[in-house]
C-alpha cells in the first residue's frame, strides 16, 4: 500500500511531518477533553474517553500492518485494525465475541492510562461500536455492519488514517471507508470518516492549506459518489457569515457524523481565514483552543476532535497550558514518534 518516497508524491521534510502527525494526535485528543475540560471534573487535569483510545487503536492497526510491510509480508490494513480495535475491547475489560479471533497483544496494550480500571469511564463506550465489535464479524465496504448507524464515532477515530504519507489521497479515502465500514455503514457516517482523513492527509502537502486540502477532500467525495455531502461541506467553505454557518448547524441533539465534520470543518477554517487576514497579528496556539471550544459547544465532542485534529495537522501549534493538563500527553507522543519512525522517510 505504501509506495518508495521516490516514485510518491512529493511532501514535506521529516521534520515537518513529525510535527504536523504529533499536532494531529494531540489536537484531536484536546478535542476530546474539551467537554471534560468545561465540566465539573478537576480543572487540574483533563482526559481523553474511548473516542480518542480507539483513534490510537486505529494508529497502532495501520502501524502494524506498516511493520509487516517494512519486513517485506503483505498485511490487510482494515484486518489489522479491526483486530486493533477488539484488542481495545479487551483492554477495556469486556469480553471478545465467541466466533472472532483473539489478537496478540502489542505495546500499545500494556498502556495503562489507555485501559482505565474496572467499569471506570463506561459510560464514553458507544454502544454502536460495541454491538459491531462484538457480532465477530468484520465489516467490509461491500458488507458493511450497522448500515442504519449515522452517528460520529466513526468520524472522530478515522484521522490517523491520513497520516499515511507517500500514498494518494484516493488510498487514504478508501482506507477510511473500510475502517468505518467495521462499526458504521451508514453511508453518511462512513463518507464523512473518509473525507475527515483526506483532509488531514491533504495537510501533509507542501504549501497545503485547509481550505486546499478539504476542497481535494470533496472531490473524492463526487468521485465517490456522496455529491450531496460534498456540496454541504462546500458551502461551510464557501461560508460568508451567512450560508455556511447555517450549514454547519445541527437539528438539536446529538450530531450526525456529516453535522459535526461540517461544525468542526467551520470552526477550523475561521481559524485559518483569521491568520491569513492578519498574518503574524495572532495567537495561533490561542486561536486554535478557543476554536475547539466553540466547536465542542456546537456540535460536541466529535465536532471538536475535528477541529483539534485539522488545526494541530495544519498549523502544529496547539494550546500549551491545554496539553499540560491532559493526562495522556506523553502516551500520545509517544504512539506518535513510534508511527512517524515507520513511516517517514529520514
Amino acid at each position: 500500500m505504501i509506495p518508495e518516497p521516490d516514485s510518491a508524491p512529493v511532501f514535506l521534510s521529516s521534520a515537518a511531518l513529525s510535527a504536523k502527525i504529533h499536532g494531529c494526535l494531540l489536537g484531536g485528543a484536546l478535542g476530546d477533553a474539551a467537554a471534560a475540560a468545561s465540566g465539573p471534573a478537576s480543572a487540574s487535569s483533563t482526559s481523553i474517553t474511548a473516542d480518542t483510545q480507539l483513534a490510537l487503536y486505529s494508529l497502532d492497526g495501520l502501524l502494524e500492518a506498516i511493520e509487516w510491510a517494512n519486513q517485506g509480508v503483505g498485511a490487510d490494513e482494515t484486518a489489522c485494525i479491526w483486530l486493533a480495535y477488539l484488542r481495545w475491547m479487551r483492554g477495556r475489560g469486556l469480553p471478545l465475541p465467541e466466533n472472532g479471533p483473539s489478537p496478540l497483544s502489542r505495546p500499545i496494550d500494556a498502556e495503562p492510562l489507555l485501559q482505565p480500571a474496572g467499569t471506570e469511564g463506561d459510560a464514553d463506550l458507544d454502544p454502536d461500536v460495541l454491538q459491531a465489535l462484538s457480532t465477530g464479524e468484520m465489516g467490509t465496504r461491500q458488507r458493511p455492519l450497522n448500515t442504519g448507524v449515522n452517528t460520529p464515532a466513526a468520524l472522530v477515530r478515522s484521522a490517523p488514517f491520513g497520516l499515511l504519507p507517500y500514498v494518494q489521497t484516493e488510498t487514504v479515502y478508501k482506507l477510511a471507508l473500510d475502517a468505518a465500514s467495521l462499526t458504521h455503514g451508514h453511508p453518511s457516517a462512513r463518507h464523512s470518516a473518509a473525507v475527515f482523513a483526506s483532509m488531514v492527509h491533504g495537510l501533509l502537502a507542501p504549501g497545503a492549506t485547509l481550505r486546499s486540502a478539504a476542497t481535494e477532500a470533496l472531490a473524492q467525495a463526487r468521485a465517490n459518489g456522496v455529491p450531496e455531502l460534498a456540496d454541504r461541506l462546500q458551502a461551510v467553505l464557501d461560508d460568508d457569515g451567512g450560508a455556511g454557518a447555517a450549514a454547519a448547524g445541527t437539528s438539536g441533539g446529538t450530531p450526525t457524523s456529516e453535522e459535526a465534520l461540517a461544525i468542526g470543518l467551520h470552526a477550523a477554517q475561521a481559524v485559518e481565514d483569521a491568520a491569513d487576514a492578519a498574518p503574524g497579528d495572532g495567537n495561533l496556539s490561542a486561536a486554535t483552543g478557543a476554536a475547539i471550544r466553540d466547536a465542542a459547544t456546537a456540535g460536541g465532542t466529535p465536532a471538536a476532535v475535528v477541529t483539534g485534529s485539522l488545526l494541530g495537522t495544519r498549523y502544529g501549534t496547539l494550546p500549551e497550558t491545554d496539553l499540560e493538563t491532559l493526562r495522556e500527553r506523553g502516551v500520545i507522543e509517544k504512539l506518535a514518534s513510534g508511527f512517524v519512525a515507520a513511516t517517514v522517510a529520514p
